[in-house]
């Protein structure tokens, strides 16, 4: 299952967001795997927005709703229009992760 970023479109593989994008992040090996085990609202807190900064990545409320990614030219700017759908689907949902990835599957973004 994809999402996509808000800003170029680029296609994110659903697992990868949530299990294998933190090793892209400077965290060692253990703390990477103790952030696969935190609750949804505590992988996004400000230490680890800033890591995943870093590496390319800004989300907005859930690891699923990619606003600027990796594959982003620097100075893209997120559609507003796909932002303020996906921010929405997110506030629905909440921590449903699976429910967030197919929704948004499902409409493209």
């Amino acid at each position: 299952m994809d999402v996509h970023c808000s800003s170029c479109g680029e296609p994110w593989d659903v697992y990868h967001l949530r299990h294998d994008a933190i090793f892209e992040t400077d965290l060692d090996r253990a703390e990477a795997e103790v952030w696969r085990s935190l609750s949804p609202k505590e992988r996004l807190s400000s230490r680890y927005r800033e890591k995943f900064q870093a590496a390319g990545y800004q989300f907005g409320a859930s690891i699923l709703d990619v606003m600027h990614c990796p594959a982003c030219p620097k100075d893209a700017e997120p559609d507003p229009v796909k932002a303020a759908i996906k921010a929405g689907i997110v506030e629905l949902l909440g921590d449903d992760e699976d429910g967030i990835a197919a929704t948004l599957e499902d409409f493209g973004l």
